[in-house]
This record gives structure tokens, sequence and C-alpha cells, in this order.
């Protein structure tokens, strides 16, 4: 999305409506003008707190995106780390047996 044209487009679309308008009215051509000026300006003012509101509030959802991934990232990670351990504690106890094993079979020898 183009923000940079926001104001640009605010400002231009109030202008030629003000212009449909003066021309509709038969209004002077200095009170157009001047009319057109005070209403460039002032949408034009508007285009760009409107562009501040849009682009902050999308760097909001963007650091809400990242920290949904951080956080989904760091859950994947602890659930691997607890796979491992639990893989490594089997692997101990396996090891434990069959020293008990090996033991129990060097006495009756």
């Amino acid at each position: 999305m183009k923000l940079r044209f926001i104001p640009a487009g605010i400002a231009l679309s109030a202008g030629a409506v003000t212009c449909l308008i003066c021309i509709m009215k038969n209004y002077d051509v200095i009170y157009s003008l001047q009319a057109l000026l005070i209403v460039l300006i002032i949408f034009s003012y508007i285009g760009f707190k409107s562009q501040k509101i849009i682009m902050n509030v999308m760097h909001e959802q963007k650091q809400q995106e990242e920290e949904a991934i951080r956080l989904a990232e760091w859950k994947e990670a602890e659930r691997l780390r607890k796979l491992e351990e639990e893989k490594n504690s089997q692997d101990l106890s396996e090891e434990a047996e069959e020293d008990i094993e090996e033991t129990e079979n060097e006495q009756d020898e």
C-alpha cells in the first residue's frame, strides 16, 4: 500500500469537490481560489494526520505479528527441549537397567 499518496489524494479529492461547488454556484474566481486554497491546506493536514495514524496502526500490527512468531518459536524450542530430556532420561534408565542386569549376571556366575 502506498501511504505516501494519502495526503495528496485526500487534498485533491476535496479540491475537486470545492471546484465543482464553486462552478455550480457561480462564485467569483478570486473567492473560488481562496476557498480552494483553504480547503487544500485543511485537507492536506487531515491527510497527513490520517497517514500517520495508518502507519502507526500498521507498525503495531507488525510488532504483534513478530511477537506472536517469537512466542511460537519459543514454545516449539521448549517442546523440543522437553522431548530431548525425556529421551535422555529414557536412555539413562535403559543403561541403568542394563548395568543392573550385568551385575546380576556377574554375581550369578
